[in-house]
């Protein structure tokens, strides 16, 4: 049976007027009523009736893109960019709209998840993997909604999803620096806790291994995903007795710290010290030598979560699954054969 309004009046223990009243944002209910009634709703997985039965009646022919960063990442970034023009060249195609929804800063986390999902106020959802948690999660697939992740959820989840193998971009950043006769490489790394930063490390181990190669581990430094961040690495690294003659940096902004501390301790790249970084923006371009780098193309991977969408939403029992837009090496300056 159905939740009803009654339902979450009487687990609520208030009257359903109160619950009418909260759901059309009437004033005069206290915040810690409505709080624990939204609290109930949530439990409940209730959806109001009436907005929920016009949308069925209906596809809205919109597709929301939840995603969970600082603005000042999420809009300025050139990846996000190219992947959200990416998913909309394919949406767009067949006449879809999309919206952005940002969850950075809501109150409740899940929450504008779990009511665009148990509303149905889209037909679909594409979710950058900084906006996933169990809860919605498991929501998505208790409500079997229409969705695509944009990153890798783990092994034996039944979520759809879209990824790059960035562990194969650790793995070609590493065997590049191995074939051109580097063995004492060290890693700059965004924290312990970002998915992708994890993944291309995990590469990289994985390639030094395969190499008979042993890593010290004193060599792999973690850092904040920002410039400050990215100096107090470059400066660890650069000032330790015995240091790399090659570092790998997980991402352009960690080479652009690497460059400025190597400038000011007057040290050579790539004569003293090679260089390999991923992704050509926003830093790579600026650089001088140009670093070599792993190349993702994320246009393709927005493109690719579109057209997944679609074929979602054409046969919803599918489970959609797989990996997209291959690494490649960009082989430049900073990269010599070691002599």
């Amino acid at each position: 049976m159905p939740i009803t309004i009654k339902d979450v009046a009487a687990r609520a223990g208030v009257s359903v007027a109160t619950v009418s009243k909260i759901l059309n944002h009437h004033p005069g209910i206290s915040e810690e009523t409505t709080r624990r009634v939204e609290q109930v709703m949530r439990e409940l997985e209730y959806a109001p009736n009436s907005r929920a039965a016009s949308l069925a009646r209906r596809a809205t022919r919109n597709i929301i893109y939840l995603t969970s960063l600082p603005a000042d990442i999420a809009y300025t970034n050139p990846h996000m960019f190219d992947i959200l023009c990416g998913v909309q060249s394919a949406l767009s195609e067949k006449g879809y709209t999309l919206t952005i929804m940002d969850t950075c800063r809501e109150e409740v986390p899940g929450s504008t998840a779990e009511q665009i999902i148990l509303q149905k106020l889209a037909d679909g959802m594409i979710v950058h993997g900084a906006a996933i948690d169990k809860n919605i999660s498991a929501l998505l697939v208790r409500r079997k909604f229409p969705h695509i992740l944009i990153g890798h959820p783990g092994d034996g989840s039944r979520l759809c999803w879209v990824d790059t193998n960035q562990i194969l971009g650790g793995q070609i950043a590493a065997e590049h620096l191995l074939e051109r006769g580097y063995r004492n490489i060290g890693f700059l790394t965004e924290g312990t806790t970002d998915e992708i930063a994890y993944l291309r490390l995990r590469g990289f181990r994985i390639a030094m291994q395969e190499a008979g190669v042993p890593v010290r581990e004193d060599w792999i430094l973690h850092t904040t995903a920002d410039l400050e961040g990215s100096y107090h690495a470059a400066f660890g690294l650069l000032s330790m007795q015995q240091r790399p003659d090659a570092v790998i940096c997980g991402s352009n902004l960690l080479a652009f710290g690497l460059y400025q501390v190597a400038a000011k301790q007057g040290l050579n790249i790539p004569e003293e010290m090679a260089l390999i970084t991923f992704d050509r923006y926003p830093y790579s371009t600026v650089l001088d030598p140009l670093p070599t780098f792993v190349q993702i193309d994320v246009h393709d991977l927005g493109r690719t979560a579109g057209a997944m969408m679609l074929r979602v939403l054409k046969r919803p029992e599918l489970l959609a699954q797989t990996y997209a837009t291959l690494p490649r090496l960009v082989c430049n300056a900073t990269t010599p054969y070691r002599p």
